[in-house]
């Protein structure tokens, strides 16, 4: 269907009048009347009741009318994903997990960005699973995981490590006060949940006070009450008012870039795993 004609459909819906919505459109009156009969007999249903300069939906003009919203919404983002601007050569569709971004990968974003200027880089945040399906349908370009999918369609590399440590708000606390005392389990992927389970459970591990999907959510809540979660040992270190637990056990989670060696950008997702290797938070 051409775009043009759910334009100036819903223009005549805005204005209710052919000629208004030709000034709008910067067409003539003709093409707005040719535009409007064009897609009704696409569609096979008289879409306005025609009144002298007041036009009205048709029932069926009434249902289409949402339709057209959404596409025309669809459209523009469409637009503004796939076009560049001029100084720009290439696009990069890069995600992680919200945790991953909010507590070191965007300090490596702010660098991406300064030595790769020419490149259009569009960062989001997932669960892994939906991050993986965005990887397989090809609307991602390149996924930072812990748990990375398991198919032969793509290619998986190690660029770093996350060591993941008990801290209290609570100097020289112990395992049981700390986890004890205000404790915030956070969701740092399967095998952490698997360790968890095995270091800290029956009656020696409360239930903890929260469970967050988002370790940036943990952060600020210790900041105003007294607590405890597993956070990344180099944000602890940079932290003064957490401690680190050093009796409890520690994890450390590998980190992989995922991408297919198919996509056409793969010089550029090489430039951002160079980037990315050594990476340890």
């Amino acid at each position: 269907m051409d775009i043009s004609l759910l334009k100036t459909f819903m223009e005549v819906n805005k204005t209710r009048n052919f000629a208004r919505a030709a000034d709008n459109l910067f067409v003539t009156s003709a093409a707005v009347s040719a535009r409007i009969k064009l897609l009704e007999s696409q569609l096979g249903v008289s879409l306005f009741l025609r009144h002298r300069g007041n036009m009205q939906l048709t029932s069926e003009g009434e249902r289409l009318l949402p339709f057209a919203e959404t596409l025309m919404n669809t459209w523009a983002r469409t637009l503004q994903e796939v076009s560049l601007l001029p100084e720009l050569e290439a696009r990069i569709h890069i995600g992680a997990t919200s945790s991953m971004w909010s507590l070191s990968l965007q300090k490596h974003l702010k660098t991406l960005i300064e030595v790769m200027p020419e490149v259009a880089v569009q960062a989001e945040g997932h669960s892994t699973e939906l991050l993986s399906r965005m990887l397989m349908d090809r609307t991602m370009d390149l996924i930072i995981a812990h748990d990375p999918p398991s198919t032969t369609e793509c290619k998986v590399e190690k660029i770093g490590s996350l060591d993941l440590v008990l801290a209290s708000t609570v100097p020289n606390s112990s395992v049981k006060a700390a986890m004890g005392t205000g404790y915030i389990y956070v969701d740092w992927g399967t095998a952490f949940a698997s360790f968890h389970a095995e270091r800290f459970s029956g009656s020696s591990a409360p239930a903890p006070l929260l469970k967050v999907n988002l370790a940036s959510m943990a952060y600020d809540l210790l900041q105003t009450r007294a607590g405890a979660t597993f956070l990344p040992r180099t944000l602890v270190e940079e932290t003064q008012w957490l401690h680190p637990v050093t009796a409890a056990p520690s994890i450390r989670r590998s980190m992989f870039a995922c991408f297919r060696e198919s996509n056409d950008r793969i010089d550029i997702i090489r430039q951002v795993i160079q980037h990315l290797l050594s990476l340890s938070l």
